[in-house]
């Protein structure tokens, strides 16, 4: 009876070393898994990239890159799920601009899922995401600014051609018949009823300039602006690369 007893035992101790030790891997598998951050990657439509990350079965900030500008960062905050299971999260850029991002992989994030970003008056963008191992965030590359020039001509001879590069409109070289060509420095001032953004300057410090935006924001080759001068009246000019 005792002898039984004794193997019984042993056979006990045996299944419960044999769980534990295949109990090791598992637990360590499930503290790698935890541990794994996923960083979604995308670019919205007027030159600011970002990097969604995911931490801890959840997102938790934005980071923004634009050539030109200071890295930005919004902090991400669990909001709700849509019809579709999917979850939103909601912040700001700068502490103003509304930023939604909806998880499009239901929560099930992983290499190769996707998101949506949103910005108020930026509109939408789809990023892609991707594991990494290191304790380091990893930066998109910033974008390469493709310079575009705009040109028109005025009613009264001058002719214009818009600047835009680094995700701006920066200024209006002028030319006309018998006359020295002249720069007007642009400086960013807002956007108008209609999301286009406006930009200011001087004609030879003088005469005011106005410059609409007519792509929105989205400026590319095709795309239009809007130039007006005091007194002269507006003239609408076509982009090129």
């Amino acid at each position: 009876m005792n002898i039984g007893l004794r193997k019984l035992q042993g056979y006990t101790m045996a299944l419960v070393t044999g769980f534990m030790t295949l109990g090791l891997p598992l637990a360590g598998q499930q503290s790698a898994s935890a541990a794994q951050q996923f960083f979604c990657n995308g670019s919205m439509s007027n030159g600011w990239a970002y990097t969604a990350e995911f931490l801890d079965g959840r997102f938790t900030q934005i980071r923004w890159q634009r050539s030109g500008q200071p890295p930005q960062t919004t902090t991400l905050t669990f909001s709700s799920t849509n019809p579709q299971g999917q979850p939103i999260y909601t912040g700001a850029f700068q502490a103003a601009t509304a930023v939604t991002l909806i998880d499009l992989s239901g929560g099930n994030v992983n290499s190769g899922s996707e998101i949506s970003v949103s910005v108020e008056e930026w509109g939408t963008s789809t990023g892609t995401c991707g594991l990494s191992t290191g304790g380091n965030v990893p930066s998109p590359a910033p974008p390469v600014p493709q310079a575009l020039f705009c040109d028109g001509t005025m009613n009264n001879g001058w002719a214009y051609t818009a600047e835009h590069t680094g995700g701006q409109f920066t200024l209006i070289r002028w030319q006309r018949s018998g006359q020295p060509p002249q720069t007007s420095t642009l400086t960013s001032s807002g956007t108008n009823a209609q999301g286009q953004p406006i930009y200011r300057g001087a004609f030879q410090s003088a005469t005011k300039v106005t410059l609409v935006d007519l792509s929105g924001g989205n400026v590319q080759p095709g795309s239009e602006v809007s130039v007006g001068a005091e007194e002269w009246g507006w003239a609408r000019g076509r982009c090129r690369g």
